[in-house]
């Protein structure tokens, strides 16, 4: 179990790693360029990403309601759900 471990934290080491421009690269890959510079005008950084709530996503960050709806679905709650699995480790 412990090659699941490593190989689920990824190249780029666990997500509480992440700097601010990680995660705006992070974000720019998955198809959200200009939603990610509200990610580094907010300073948003691994840890912060994991503490967000579905609310702080759609009016913390100041972008449209429907990219955000998708950012936070698709991304920042399956980042956190494979993190929080992960601990376990």
């Amino acid at each position: 179990s412990e090659t699941k471990c490593m190989k689920s934290e990824g190249a780029s080491g666990g997500l509480v790693d992440w700097t601010v421009s990680d995660v705006v690269s992070y974000f720019t890959t998955a198809g959200f360029p200009e939603q990610a510079a509200a990610f580094r005008t907010q300073e948003i950084d691994g840890k912060s990403l994991l503490l967000m709530q579905r609310n702080d996503v759609l009016t913390g960050l100041s972008i449209r309601l429907g990219p955000a709806l998708k950012i936070y679905e698709r991304h920042v709650k399956v980042l956190q759900k494979t993190h929080f699995e992960d601990d376990d480790c």
